[in-house]
């Protein structure tokens, strides 16, 4: 018996909407995200020298959210500090996005991934999207 290697099932959490499209904010799929690339200095940096910035600081009201974080390296975000970046002269590289779930699945998941299966998940990116299989 032949059984296709993705199955698409329908579920009452999936109607209701109860079930998320966006990834699941983590440190991980930020560093992801960004590529390791630091949003202020433009220099790729191991995870380690990486840390999570908030463009409008929580001290300011900024909230955790893909759209307020972005992955800056250890020296930018102390010299950001506690400030907008335009106040710190601190432009962004790049704009921060939502990634969505396929993008998650293939950050979390991709060692286990079989190929079609990864096939199917790249097709779900959408263009702005800066994870690669």
């Amino acid at each position: 018996m032949a059984i296709a290697p993705i199955i698409a099932v329908r579920s009452p959490m999936h109607s209701t909407g109860k079930m998320s499209h966006t990834a699941r904010l983590s440190r991980r799929m930020l560093f992801a995200r960004d590529r390791h690339v630091c949003a202020y200095c433009g220099q790729r940096h191991a995870e380690t020298n990486l840390s999570i910035d908030h463009i409008r600081p929580v001290s300011r009201g900024g909230a955790d959210s893909w759209m307020n974080w972005v992955t800056a390296c250890l020296s930018c975000n102390q010299r950001k500090a506690d400030r907008m970046p335009e106040e710190a002269k601190m432009p962004l590289l790049y704009v921060p996005y939502v990634p969505n779930r396929h993008e998650e699945f293939i950050v979390t998941a991709a060692r286990h991934v079989l190929a079609d299966q990864m096939e199917f998940l790249l097709a779900g990116l959408p263009r702005h999207s800066r994870i690669s299989g």
